[in-house]
């Protein structure tokens, strides 16, 4: 995962550079295919003649408490639509804001765009395993990709409270996610 990471800005940089679902999945194999090589790289689909469900936690990844919801990941025959209208949301998003002058697009309106992106691809888990790692990635490259600095989640806590918040799915909890990611990256500017 880190040598992807190193090798995102000349990918993000590329003129005909664009979210895709294959683009996902191609990083997804890149990370996974030495551990589970019959599973990366691939959307959930059907395996021996079931559909591939997932259950998650709200808290992506760290602790687990008694109030967290459990969600279940975008049915696999919806998946790949979702996965594509969610890309080709941030696409448009970009698209626009590059529009502007250089340098001159709103941090806020950016960082908006950057955790919806971020969050949808979350909330509708593509893979059977790894969907964090790889929407970790795709979060840089969408930073990267609108000339913004990486991000940190220090407070993983904090990381998964505000990503349980823009589960909700609707555009008023994406708000706190990208004001996070805004505030960091003003403070990286102190």
């Amino acid at each position: 995962m880190a040598a992807l990471l190193l090798r995102l800005p000349a990918t993000v940089h590329e003129p005909s550079f664009q979210f895709t679902t294959d683009l996902l999945c191609q990083w997804h194999g890149q990370i996974f295919g030495d551990l589970f090589p019959d599973e990366a790289g691939r959307l959930r689909w059907r395996k021996a003649g079931e559909w591939e469900h997932v259950f998650f936690g709200g808290n992506v990844g760290t602790v687990r408490s008694r109030g967290t919801k459990e969600y279940r990941g975008v049915h696999p025959k919806k998946l790949r639509k979702r996965v594509e209208e969610t890309c080709e949301e941030f696409n448009e998003a970009r698209t626009g804001l590059m529009a502007a002058e250089p340098g001159s697009a709103p941090l806020n309106e950016a960082t908006y765009a950057v955790a919806r992106l971020y969050a949808k691809l979350l909330r509708a888990h593509p893979w059977v395993d790894g969907n964090l790692r790889v929407t970790f990635v795709a979060l840089h490259a969408a930073l990267l990709s609108l000339n913004l600095p990486r991000v940190m989640f220090p407070d993983l806590v904090r990381h998964d409270d505000l990503i349980g918040v823009a589960f909700r799915d609707d555009n008023v909890p994406y708000l706190q996610l990208a004001n996070y990611i805004a505030d960091y990256i003003r403070e990286l500017g102190d």
